[in-house]
């Protein structure tokens, strides 16, 4: 039985992340403070629990997205919220939401024979449970739970049109509240309703404005002129001006940086003030210059690397026709349909990607462990070396993810010196396949690159491969991620939706 941790924040701020070992029984008290627990790199027992005591304070609990969750908490006058996991999604992510397993590899399947108890109360206070996928941050939970709040409002309300206004009013209140409620740079002290900082100005000020009216009135005018009601439309006048101007200027700011971003300028970028709508309209537009600004970046190197990829197999094969026309050499027409295969793959991986940029996916429930035995086989691993676990049907795109289980093998041929096992393993919601090399490994400050596309390697290529198993991987409500091998060697694999 290990000691209960105590942590304790008073009119301050606390963080507890990365590789930790946390005790069967956390007591967290937090009074005018911040307090964030990370636990999706921690060390967890089979049962712990977190007493949360907060009293007009904040208190974050970041956890691994398999990891099964209790909470009972009670409120008085304050918020309790938990975070949807992956599964309440309705729809697959789009393909362009980032890799969200890189790094460290947990095993799901140890998550999911584990459980956590948040008990406690919070009084005119926050406490959050936020369910995250390793290596996710919070712009990115934000971003994925709008994609799954708008495909249950589609899966609900696709196909039934509204015609009463003050339902069409209640859709817009409740937008604007899960807006908030996933917001990441939200401030955890205000309700959701005077998040907006618009909002919050014209009610402090006119609330100013009737109070120092009441009170002048009352002081200084026992009789009241027509005079008196002429200055109290003139003040108001003037203190609504002002208050106009200070809410236009950072809306012309953006309607600036908006065309300076359809003119090309796609380094513009806006500069975040404060924690209102005016911040999250400013972000909103700055991820999206970036984004803009990456695609275009990405879509000029794909252009010269296929270039560049297509010239040196086009120019052997000219040469290749050429022999076999004077020769009639059988080995140069063997050769001739080597270099075929190479550009009918390196099509291929361009085609995937291009389907998994619009989104395109032909998802049928499949058994991946034939699937995956038929392309190891293929690839020359032994029958013994292929495994399967479990249920191991999944819904998927089939074209899609052979690519992705040929990408795997292809990579541990290229840069493992072959596969030595490979695997495929259903764990909770979720099939992953894995494939264990005899390389030397990836060391950690290597991991995230090898998932990025156009990023050199030791075996050179476009560097498509893993970027593109980590794409569909998320494509399919998974992710993908690279660890070390027991015994030597890499552990590169990824997870699908079942």
């Amino acid at each position: 039985m290990t000691e209960p941790l105590n942590l304790r924040v008073v009119m301050g701020s606390s963080e507890r992340r990365g590789v930790w070992t946390v005790p069967s029984q956390v007591n967290a008290r937090v009074m005018w403070g911040n307090l964030e627990l990370d636990l999706r790199e921690a060390e967890l027992g089979a049962e712990t629990t977190i007493d949360a005591r907060v009293t007009m304070g904040n208190l974050e609990i970041v956890v691994p997205s398999e990891l099964a969750v209790d909470v009972s908490i009670d409120t008085v006058a304050g918020n309790v919220e938990q975070g949807a996991k992956e599964s309440d999604a309705v729809t697959a992510p789009t393909s362009d939401e980032p890799a969200a397993t890189m790094g460290v590899y947990r095993d799901p399947a140890q998550a999911l024979r584990k459980r956590l108890h948040v008990t406690g109360n919070v009084r005119f206070g926050n406490c959050e449970i936020i369910s995250l996928r390793p290596g996710e941050t919070r712009l990115d939970y934000a971003r994925r739970m709008r994609q799954i709040h708008r495909a249950r409002h589609l899966a609900l309300h696709g196909h039934h049109h509204h015609r009463h206004h003050r339902h069409e009013r209640w859709r817009e209140i409740q937008a604007e509240r899960e807006l908030w409620r996933t917001e990441p740079g939200r401030s955890p002290w205000l309700p959701w309703w005077l998040q907006a900082q618009m909002r919050r100005r014209i009610f402090s000020w006119f609330a100013i404005a009737f109070v120092l009216g009441v009170l002048a009135g009352h002081q200084y005018w026992p009789t009241h002129r027509w005079w008196h009601f002429a200055i109290a439309v003139i003040g108001l006048m003037v203190m609504s001006g002002a208050v106009s101007w200070r809410l236009t200027r950072p809306l012309l700011a953006v309607v600036k940086a908006a065309r300076d971003i359809g003119d090309g300028k796609l380094d513009t970028r806006i500069r975040a003030r404060g924690r209102g709508e005016m911040n999250v309209l400013a972000s909103a537009i700055n991820d999206m210059a970036s984004r803009i600004e990456q695609q275009l970046k990405d879509q000029r190197q794909l252009l010269a690397a296929v270039s560049h990829e297509l010239r040196t197999p086009l120019g052997h094969m000219r040469v290749l026709i050429e022999t076999a026309r004077d020769t009639h050499d059988p080995k140069a027409l063997a050769e001739l349909d080597r270099e075929v295969l190479t550009l009918d793959d390196l099509v291929g991986r361009l085609l995937a990607s291009s389907r998994l940029e619009f989104g395109n996916l032909d998802k049928r429930t499949i058994d991946l462990g034939e699937l995956v035995s038929d392309l190891a086989t293929q690839a020359g691993v032994a029958p013994e070396q292929i495994e399967a676990e479990g249920d191991v049907r999944a819904a998927v795109d089939p074209t899609l993810v052979r690519r992705a289980i040929a990408n795997l093998l292809d990579n541990a041929k290229t840069h493992g010196g072959g596969a030595v096992a490979v695997r495929v393993v259903r764990r909770g919601a979720q099939v992953a396949i894995e494939v264990d090399d005899a390389g030397p490994g990836v060391t950690p400050d290597r991991r995230a690159d090898a998932f990025r596309a156009f990023v050199p390697s030791s075996g050179g290529g476009l560097g498509l491969g893993l970027a593109l198993v980590s794409r569909i991987a998320v494509a399919h409500e998974g992710g993908a991620w690279i660890a070390d091998r027991p015994g030597g060697g890499a552990r590169v694999g990824f997870t699908v939706g079942a």
